[in-house]
């Protein structure tokens, strides 16, 4: 039960937390992931989850200066805007760029330099506006579904173990420690940018010109964590979707239609090379099976919201300048949110409708685009934050969420065009405006949510976290779009040009460019959409999760299936020690078996974690390392091309290594042939215990 819970930190102990040191050494970090991660995701198309690096570096600032374990979770809290808001400006406004040099958007409505003064403000304000909309509306929903729901959150999870541990020392941090060296060491030899001994991933395609089945694998211990801290039944969740999309619809869709033999991820300079025959499975999921997943995450997503609409009602209720201020005493220090209210919005909502009359000189277009911009930010805030509890920041599929912004928002607009209230190259770049500031706001408010998951772990003030979110977002908007626009000036986006022959790939904001245009030219995929809205409503009268589910349709294949390796692991390693506790306990009265069993239970578990957060912790802060390496254009490579099975044994390695940790001092006081019968009890029963751990329940 909720009341049940108590915090490292007991809301009766006061521990400084908002101090001036603790602010200087966010902006600091702030600062610094943002400038690595606008570059990294320029040139890489990713960015790098900023959670468990900013710990470290914030360690490295505050321990020396005697910060509190909750300083340096409100320096963490801060420095991981600059991640968040990077990814929402780079995902978006160099799409326009890439419209402008496809004599799309040519003439006063198009962007042909990010750096003008002009198009610098519009940037700055978004940006601004953006996290701050998805700060405020993550706060009615803490308690929804932090509290209420009580989601995994595996990243804000991970980062209070590490916090924990290292302000406790001892035994804890050794797990931490060797999941951080396995991380790191995985990540250094792996990645394209680092030694490249083995490739990140693993794929096939089995058939040819008609029939074809893919198959792949990511090699990375993070997500094996992830899937440990998610546990089986959410796992199972996010692979049915990629069997969904990848294993059933991609082939069946192929043999139907044929397979493409030129498009993004064939023949397009920003696209990856992959081959005729793994390119044209992408390319169907591309220009297919994604918006399946768009239209399941969006139609999964309002029905969360519907399911939680008295939670959340209420939530809003008791907040200032929403409705009467509940009676009673003061909240917990540790249930203290920033006072939200109404006139915040109505004043965002004004400034939105400045910007966009401003780049539209339209003033009905300028008043529907800044309302649709409200409502799409509420829904997507909380379909981010909801995502983020299921399976991370890192892994949040906020591109999905900025791809529905653009669907809808292009329609409206093109409808208004048709009316003639609106020139269609003008709808074009406010399109791409109005999808800038839903991604600002959808990618700070799954991080918001994580940073809001460990501050319950630790015993944190919720409203110093958003106050330390609110300084972060000023910094990170005044800071980022100077330095995308000074990137694309000097390095050119997507398509080379007389004065930029290798430029930054941006495959984002060209996957936003290419849908937008999509709409606009009336060559939009809707079928697909409504696919996967019929399947969302599907999977929730079934009892799934439809936006688990959603997840796994949109996101790569690669990426579902080593989160439920993660879970499969839990669950075997529990049956394993629960069998075996349960057995030596048999001799005990009822009452003490029950304690004893849920204590080793417990003990096991927070073991598995901290491992699993020290894999997370390891890969994520030697991709902050390697986004250096990046920017200082220096080669590691120790192969030209990189071999297959060596990272998939290691990988394998890591797993059972994993298992092995959980499972060692249980079967160290055994025999042989107790050893041989405890096996055969688990796998004889298996079976029936992942069924029961899997069962359907609506989520």
């Amino acid at each position: 039960m909720p009341g049940e819970f108590v915090p490292y930190i007991p809301p009766e102990k006061v521990l400084p937390e908002l101090t001036l040191k603790m602010v200087v050494t966010g902006i600091i970090l702030t600062i610094v992931m943002a400038a690595a991660n606008a570059y990294l995701g320029l040139y890489a198309g990713m960015t790098v989850s900023a959670t468990i690096p900013a710990v470290v570096m914030a360690l490295v600032f505050l321990r020396p200066l005697k910060g509190t374990v909750l300083e340096i979770n409100l320096a963490k809290a801060m420095a991981v805007t600059g991640e968040a808001l990077a990814a929402g400006v780079i995902f978006t406004f160099p799409a326009l760029l890439v419209l402008y040099h496809n004599n799309f958007t040519k003439g006063a409505a198009g962007w042909s330099n990010l750096m003008d003064p002009q198009n610098l403000a519009v940037m700055m304000v978004c940006s601004l506006i953006g996290g701050l909309l998805g700060i405020l509306l993550t706060i009615p929903l803490r308690r929804v579904m932090i509290i209420d729901l009580n989601l995994p959150y595996p990243e804000g999870v991970a980062s209070a173990e590490v916090l924990k541990a290292t302000d406790k020392g001892g035994k804890g941090m050794s797990f931490i420690f060797i999941g951080l060296g396995i991380g790191t060491l995985f990540k250094l030899a792996a990645s394209s940018y680092g030694l490249r001994l083995w490739k990140e991933k693993l794929e096939v395609v089995i058939g040819g010109a008609g029939a074809r089945l893919y198959g792949g694998l990511n090699l990375s211990p993070a997500l094996l964590g992830v899937g440990y801290i998610l546990g089986a039944q959410i796992a199972s969740w996010v692979v049915l979707g990629g069997i969904i999309g990848w294993i059933i619809l991609i082939p069946l869709i192929g043999a139907i239609n044929g397979w493409p033999t030129s498009g993004f991820y064939i023949n397009d300079p920003a696209g990856p090379m992959l081959g005729p025959m793994l390119g044209g499975v992408y390319e169907l999921w591309f220009t297919q099976t994604m918006y399946v997943g768009v239209g399941a995450i969006v139609t999964g997503g309002m029905l969360t919201l519907w399911k939680l609409r008295s939670a959340i009602g209420k939530s809003l209720k008791g907040l200032g300048g929403f409705g009467k201020k509940a009676d009673g005493p003061a909240p917990l220090r540790t249930e203290r949110d920033f006072p939200v209210s109404l006139l915040y919005f109505v004043a965002i909502v004004g400034v939105m409708i400045a910007v966009y009359y401003f780049v539209t000189n339209n003033a009905v277009v300028a008043v529907v685009a800044a309302i649709v911009l409200l409502g799409f930010t509420f829904l997507f805030t909380a379909v981010a934050g909801y995502l983020a509890g299921v399976i991370g920041s890192s892994n949040n599929p906020i591109s999905g969420v900025t791809v529905a912004t653009l669907l809808f928002t292009a329609a409206l607009l093109l409808g208004l065009s048709y009316a003639g209230l609106l020139n269609i190259y003008v709808g074009m770049t406010a399109t791409i405006i109005v999808g800038a500031v839903v991604c600002c706001s959808a990618a700070i408010a799954g991080d918001s949510m994580q940073e809001l998951k460990t501050g319950q772990l630790l015993g944190a003030t919720p409203y110093n976290i958003q106050i330390s979110r609110f300084i972060g977002v000023l910094v990170a908007a005044i800071l980022i779009p100077p330095i995308v626009a000074a990137l694309a000036q000097a390095y050119g986006i997507a398509l080379p040009d007389a004065n930029h022959l290798t430029p930054l790939p941006a495959p984002q904001a060209v996957v936003m460019a290419t849908i937008s245009k999509s709409v606009f030219e009336l060559d939009i995929n809707l079928p697909m959409i409504a696919l996967g809205a019929a399947l969302a409503f599907v999977l929730r009268q079934v009892g799934l999760s439809p936006m688990a589910v959603a997840i796994g349709i949109y996101l790569p294949f690669t990426l579902t299936l080593p989160i439920m390796l993660g879970g499969l692991i839990k669950l075997f390693t529990d049956k394993f020690v629960r069998t075996k506790v349960e057995k030596d306990l048999a001799p005990l009265a009822e009452e003490e078996r029950k304690t004893k069993l849920k204590t080793t239970m417990d003990e096991n578990e927070n073991k598995g974690v901290l491992f699993a957060s020290g894999l997370i912790a390891g890969e994520a802060i030697m991709g902050v390392i390697i986004a250096g390496i990046v920017l200082a254009s220096l080669h590691l490579n120790l192969t030209g091309v990189p071999a297959e099975w060596p990272g998939l044994l290691v990988f394998v390695y890591v797993g059972m290594f994993l298992a092995y940790l959980l499972l060692r001092d249980h079967i160290r006081s055994m025999d042989r042939h107790a050893f041989v019968a405890q096996w055969r009890l688990v796998l004889g029963d298996f079976g029936d215990y992942a069924l029961k751990k899997l069962r359907l329940g609506k989520g």
